[in-house]
């Protein structure tokens, strides 16, 4: 079982923005989405305190999901739609936002961080297992369009208290590549469920249609074991497995650049 090549760099990032929809198009000011945003932080909204954050904690990110949701907004969205869209198209970023802040993850925002992976994976798993086969991939669903409202504003929420928290790597140590593999070897013999998921991610070239949902649940079944782990151990192991996967994430991004160059 060759665990490391199956640590994809989507294993500890959830789907915080996942709403697909069409609207018209209409010109806008875009002082009157800057009003509309303020107006949602004021009434302590997550979804205007999402844009206040990024602006203060990540200009550049800011600037151009601020674009892209004036634009949205333009087309007859609210500003929550607007914001799920441009996440949409800004996925990449904020996936690689998510793996930097959870390397130094305090020990309660990792415990929100599982929850709501859980969460995610469930009902993307009783709404379409191969949407959240998907999602483990770091891809967008293809045919799940809305998630409940509640678990929406958990995702934000999360986003906010990420950017907002302090940068402590003291007490907060992160698992080796080895402590992780180790882990989810131990796992794996334990959990048939999960040694199944690992085969069957391991040879996707032959996977069927009723093998999305074995890997979903298997993967489900990793995120509550690991939540089950006293907050000091849930922590490192998260930690590392970011860790981990950003490495991963970083090298395939290489690899495909090296690929364009030489072709």
């Amino acid at each position: 079982m060759t665990l490391r090549g199956t640590l994809k760099a989507t294993f500890v990032a959830v789907s915080i923005f996942g709403l697909t929809a069409c609207g018209g198009s209409e010109p806008v000011d875009p002082a009157m989405f800057d009003a509309e945003v303020q107006r949602l932080a004021d009434e302590g909204d997550m979804y205007g305190e999402i844009f206040l954050v990024l602006k203060e904690r990540r200009p550049t990110v800011y600037g151009k999901f601020r674009k892209i949701a004036v634009q949205e907004f333009g087309r007859g969205r609210p500003v929550r739609e607007a914001s799920y869209v441009a996440g949409l198209q800004m996925r990449e970023v904020f996936l690689d936002e998510i793996l930097h802040l959870s390397r130094s993850a305090s020990d309660d925002n990792v415990k929100a961080m599982i929850d709501v992976i859980v969460t995610s994976y469930e009902h993307l798993n009783a709404e379409d297992p191969a949407d959240c086969v998907r999602s483990i991939d770091g891809l967008p669903p293809e045919k799940v369009e809305k998630f409940p409202a509640e678990l929406r504003k958990r995702e934000m929420q999360l986003v906010v208290d990420l950017l907002n928290s302090p940068k402590v790597m003291a007490n907060r140590r992160a698992a080796s590549d080895k402590e992780v593999i180790n882990w989810m070897v131990n796992l794996a013999s334990s959990e048939p469920e999960i040694a199944e998921m690992f085969e069957l991610m391991e040879n996707d070239g032959k996977r069927r249609a009723k093998d999305n949902e074995k890997i979903c649940n298997g993967m489900i079944t990793v995120y509550k074991r690991l939540s089950y782990k006293t907050a000091e151990d849930r922590g490192t192991l998260f930690r590392g497995m970011a860790l981990m996967a950003l490495k991963q994430r970083q090298l395939l991004k290489s690899s495909e650049e090296s690929e364009e160059a030489a072709s």
